[in-house]
């Protein structure tokens, strides 16, 4: 037994040795390398190179990014070795890549108001990635989506009217682009605007704040109404036009300015009338409008400035369809002021008032009232009682005075109805019409009718003339239908005397004057037109009594009437004062042959100034076979 025993112990110390060498040399665990690669900006841990590691080691990784960077994924031969908690196995080699990518910044771009515009986005630095990455630089362009809208500005993280702009993305980007519509504005224009005075216009054109230049604005009125001055006008850099040297004349005015894609503007104003109305400073009229205005200023002074037409007062919405309103109808409110023409033309005034009396541009003056170098043309005239071309009635005032002027056109009337006046008193010189007036029948008669003035008395008539014709009733005449107390001197007549076709009598009818009693005196006229009717029938006057007729002629034709009829004179007084002194007409052309009431010549002899003796050849008459039928004709009278 203690021989076993020394055995065993002998033995066990050599095989226990052996155990341990083999165990050391068959039970040690192998080392693994792994390689650690880094691509963008950022690192690791454990660091970036290569690392051993005992066989079935856990290898706890860590990536740490840069500021603008971030982590992205792994990548390389044993990138699915990772584990979702950064853990890679190491029973093997291990090559793994760390993948950081640049931040991306979201750029949020709005649009005020909305769908007005789009901004289009372009990459300045590309560097091969989709989106926005740390560092980039982008180029905004504001595009409007339509015609007139304009980018105005940027807001939020870009500010400024830059357009395009480049913006650097160094972090989250929200930007506002701003579009306005472009709008048209009058920014500055005169106060108190005088008619005929030039004055500017400034307009600018704006999008929100921003001026907006090269914009073409046109200028209209919208009445088609003339003015003078610039009509089309570019914005300069600073989004304003001038429209400059704008004259317009009195009246009403809506303008509009307007541009193409742009929403137009209306701009209504009041030009006044200018002058202060004094003799000396009197209001000027140039238009229709002004024409109104003498209405609410009857005693003032006016000047016609320029030519005038007057259409609009035939329109059927111009006071109703009756046309122009006489200045002062009434004598609580009849025209007393003044009017100097200035040799103008008033053209195509209408009125047509058939039962209303004080009819014409003027219906009534009752003061002292001067006119002169007026022209009314084209006149179509219509009233009852008291109708003129010029004035319907001068009541009753001797120092009315009416020099240069002239009415053509049709006037028509039933009662005191004449060419330039229905009633007349004061002194008018130089003053001549062509009109065609006509009598209307109401209440079955008509009377006094003139182709200047329907009746005179207390008047002056100098160097004035009518020739047109008239057709008549009772006292009607080529120049007056009567005359009472009045003087007319170196006038005359052309126009027919024609009577209406009725059944009753036509009276006191004359080429020159139908009526003429109680202190008249006609001296140096003629007349030529043809004279009809019925009774009181004469080639120069129908009806004389207790007046002056002296160095008068007639040359036309008069049929004879049931009574009265004379070559000259057709009914004459038997009274003293009945006077006719050295006044002829022609026998041929009148087939009368009467005596004592004006004496008959043959046409020739009327083409004979040795036959007029005491006429004043060369200084009041004259005579020349070129001019007025080789009659005798007046020097200082336009013929």
């Amino acid at each position: 037994m203690k021989r076993l025993k020394r055995t065993v112990r002998g033995t066990a110390l050599p095989l226990l040795m052996l155990c341990l060498i083999l165990l050391g040399a068959g039970c040690s665990k192998k080392q693994y390398t792994l390689t650690i690669a880094v691509e963008g900006e950022g690192t690791t841990l454990p660091k970036p190179g290569q690392h051993n590691y005992e066989q079935d080691t856990f290898v706890q990784l860590q990536t740490i990014s840069d500021k603008y960077s971030v982590f992205d994924h792994w990548a390389g031969r044993d990138a699915d070795s990772v584990t979702t908690d950064n853990k890679i196995f190491m029973h093997s080699d291990k090559s793994i890549t760390a993948v950081f990518t640049t931040l991306n910044h979201p750029l949020n771009i709005n649009i005020n108001p909305v769908m007005s515009g789009h901004v289009q986005v372009d990459l300045v630095t590309d560097a091969g990635k989709i989106g926005f990455p740390h560092g980039q630089t982008a180029r905004l362009t504001a595009i409007p989506n339509q015609a007139g809208t304009y980018f105005v500005k940027w807001s939020g993280d870009l500010s400024g009217p830059d357009n395009p702009v480049e913006l650097l993305i160094t972090s989250d980007k929200n930007i506002t682009a701003h579009f306005a519509k472009a709008a048209l504005e009058v920014t500055a224009g005169p106060g108190v605007i005088r008619a005929g005075q030039a004055f500017n216009v400034t307009m600018t054109v704006k999008a929100g704040e921003r001026p907006i230049p090269n914009i073409t604005i046109n200028l209209t009125e919208n009445k088609s109404q003339p003015f003078q001055g610039t009509k089309t006008a570019q914005t300069d850099a600073n989004g304003v036009a001038v429209f400059e040297n704008l004259m317009f004349y009195e009246g009403n005015y809506n303008l509009t300015f307007s541009s193409t894609n742009l929403t137009s503007i209306k701009k209504g104003f009041t030009v006044d009338v200018a002058g202060a109305g004094a003799p000396t400073d009197p209001y000027l009229i140039h238009n229709l409008y002004g024409l109104e205005f003498i209405g609410e200023h009857l005693d003032a002074c006016f000047r016609i400035a320029k030519d005038i037409d007057a259409s609009a007062t035939a329109a059927t919405s111009y006071n109703g369809g009756k046309g122009w309103l006489p200045l002062g109808q009434k004598s609580t409110a009849s025209f007393k002021g003044q009017i100097d023409g200035n040799h103008k033309t008033i053209s195509n005034l209408y009125i047509y008032r058939p039962d209303e009396e004080y009819v014409g541009f003027i219906g009534l003056i009752t003061t002292a009232v001067q006119i002169k170098n007026l022209n009314l043309a084209d006149v179509d005239i219509t009233g009852y009682n008291r109708v003129g071309g010029l004035v319907g009635e001068v009541k009753d005032v001797p120092t009315f005075l009416a020099d240069n002027c002239s009415v053509t056109g049709a006037i028509k009337g039933s009662i005191f109805t004449g060419g330039m006046f229905g009633r007349l008193s004061g002194t008018v010189s130089n003053c001549h019409t062509d009109t065609t007036t006509v009598a209307i029948i109401i209440n079955d008669d008509s009377f006094n009718l003139g182709g200047f003035a329907g009746s005179a008395a207390g008047a002056t008539i100098t160097h004035c003339y009518a020739i047109g014709s008239v057709t008549g009733n009772n006292k009607f005449g080529g120049l007056l239908g009567s005359a009472t107390d009045s003087s007319i001197n170196q006038c005359y007549a052309l126009g027919d005397v024609i009577r209406l076709p009725r059944n009753a009598l036509n009276t006191a009818i004359g080429g020159f004057v139908g009526y003429l009693a109680y202190g008249c005196q006609i001296a140096d006229c003629y007349s030529r037109g043809d004279v009809e009717g019925r009774e009181d029938l004469g080639g120069f006057c129908g009806y004389l009594v207790r007046s002056i007729i002296e160095r008068c002629y007639s040359t036309g034709s008069v049929p004879v009437p049931f009574a009265d009829r004379g070559g000259f004179v057709g009914y004459r007084s038997t009274s003293v004062e009945a006077v006719i002194t050295d006044c002829y007409y022609d026998s041929e052309t009148s087939q009368c042959s009467d005596t004592g009431k004006g004496e008959p010549m043959t046409t020739a002899e009327m083409q004979n100034a040795d036959n007029y003796s005491g006429w004043g050849f060369g200084m009041i008459w004259d005579i020349s076979p070129a001019i007025n039928d080789g009659y005798p004709y007046l020097r200082n009278t336009p013929q």
